[in-house]
């Protein structure tokens, strides 16, 4: 477990940790009580501070009250919150694990967790894609309202990567009914042929805000493999939108 934390964002939940569970603190009183240097205090401090996680008062900070923030500042949190359970699931898996959020008509990955195998899935912070072409793009469609939905639909750009992909409306919206029942999606190689994904929402107050997933080869995470991802992917994505 040691090799997938990530030092300095362990500092800076730890201090969010202590702030939330106690009275506000001064800046000099997290230093003596974690043991660090007075920059490396301030940059998280000031990091946290800037994400909404925590509000300065004067010379002590303190957490905010995260439920009163609006879902546009969620996925900012979303990328501090979801990284442990990120690692845990990777790990577990041994595949790519990652994480997008709904940019305009694409979807774009915001945290990547490499697998651990040699022949694995390369997606990196920043890639995008059309909505309908991918399981996480898939997953979050179907969750929308209806009047999103049907928004996105109306104006999404149905370009074909595979001979897999959907590019009908109607039959992508029956898609869409069948992956809201079951709490999951599928990429079966629509994207990339040779490459499968299985991904499941994130929710904030309700609505869907993001979505994870795991991908790698077909041949390695394969149609029998599906329920049990499924379920794993469910239990990490309902874990992570519970920490909101």
């Amino acid at each position: 477990m040691e090799q997938y934390e990530v030092a300095t964002l362990k500092k800076g939940l730890l201090i969010l940790d202590a702030l939330q569970q106690g009275a506000p603190m001064r800046l000099s009183e997290i230093m003596h009580r974690f043991n660090l240097n007075k920059s490396t205090t301030f940059r998280l401090l000031y990091t946290l501070e800037m994400t909404g996680f925590i509000q300065k008062d004067g010379f002590t900070y303190r957490a905010s009250e995260l439920k009163e923030h609006h879902s546009s500042s969620a996925n900012t949190r979303l990328n501090w919150l979801a990284v442990p359970s990120l690692h845990q699931l990777a790990l577990e898996l041994g595949e790519t694990a990652y994480i997008g959020v709904l940019d305009g008509m694409k979807v774009m990955t915001v945290q990547v967790v490499e697998g651990n195998h040699a022949i694995r899935s390369h997606t990196r912070v920043g890639d995008s894609a059309y909505a309908h072409l991918s399981a996480f793009g898939k997953v979050i469609l179907a969750h929308l309202s209806d009047e999103q939905q049907k928004k996105m639909l109306t104006h999404l750009t149905q370009h074909k990567a595979t001979k897999h992909t959907f590019d009908d409306n109607h039959l992508l919206k029956e898609h869409l009914n069948v992956i809201r029942q079951q709490g999951y999606a599928i990429d079966d190689e629509e994207t990339e042929v040779g490459l499968r994904c299985v991904a499941a929402p994130i929710f904030y107050n309700g609505k869907v805000i993001a979505a994870l997933a795991i991908s790698g080869p077909a041949a390695r995470l394969s149609r029998k493999r599906d329920r049990a991802v499924s379920k794993k992917l469910k239990e990490c994505s309902a874990q992570i939108s519970g920490l909101f």
